[in-house]
């Protein structure tokens, strides 16, 4: 899929100090967005972003985000990933085959992380499989740079938030959705999107009290200035994905 030649895009997508806490709706307590976080324990926190744990000792993320794992392991270094205040040594990383990213362009932005160990206190999520995400209120957590739709990204504070959006569009590999003003009748309650720092992080849908992860933080198209109201969000759609996931743990 080809993109704008944004540099903001480019930043996102190739420097490992701006990956993509939060960005929420300015008209909304922050406490609101913290307290949601905490009910997604599965989220494992890179050096540089996010995961999501979905069997004992795997977790999902975006290729991009996972670069710098695999060549510390290269390098016959240990990474570690983080998850219920807890750190676990990296096994293993795998890159989607099909991953390339060049200055226009980002594809099959998706990867998988081999924990050492298994970690069985906490429930790991399922994988999405149905072709019908769109329309689909989404929550997604993250613990990257703050800030609200009217500023953008202001700061760092390392605090686990989670914010409610809802899927727009669904491309092949891609679902997408925009960070839409607190007027407009498309928002939710607790609109959010990604920030620097949420890089690799998860959408999840709940369903009949089941946790779907169906969605990986790949990049945003902003027009230059990231995490304001009506920027677009694109995440690795995990329903295309699932099979080569399934196969890659197996």
């Amino acid at each position: 899929m080809k993109m704008k030649k944004l540099s903001s895009i480019l930043l996102i997508l190739i420097m490992p100090f701006s990956l993509m806490s939060l960005i929420v709706r300015h008209d909304v307590p922050d406490e609101r967005f913290i307290a949601l976080g905490k009910a997604y324990p599965q989220v494992c926190h890179l050096s540089d972003g996010e995961s999501t744990l979905i069997k004992e000792n795997w977790a999902v993320t975006a290729a991009h985000a996972a670069i710098l794992l695999n060549k510390e392991l290269e390098n016959g270094k240990t990474p570690q990933v983080s998850i219920d205040n807890k750190k676990y040594d990296v096994e293993k990383v795998i890159l989607h085959p099909n991953f390339q990213i060049n200055e226009t362009s980002i594809e099959n932005d998706i990867a998988l992380i081999q924990i050492k160990g298994n970690i069985t206190t906490i429930p790991f999520a399922k994988l999405y499989d149905k072709q019908n995400e769109k329309g689909k209120q989404i929550t997604i957590v993250g613990r990257g740079d703050f800030g609200t739709g009217l500023t953008g990204p202001q700061n760092w504070d390392k605090i686990t938030r989670a914010a409610t959006n809802r899927i727009d569009e669904v491309h092949d590999q891609w679902i997408t959705f925009n960070f839409d003003h607190p007027e407009s009748e498309n928002t939710t309650e607790l609109e959010g999107v990604s920030g620097p720092g949420d890089s690799g992080g998860p959408a999840f849908i709940d369903i009949d009290n089941v946790r779907y992860i169906v969605g990986v933080s790949s990049y945003q198209q902003n027009n230059g200035k990231e995490g304001v109201y009506g920027v677009t969000e694109y995440y690795a759609r995990i329903s295309y994905y699932k099979e080569w996931i399934e196969k890659s743990i197996e």
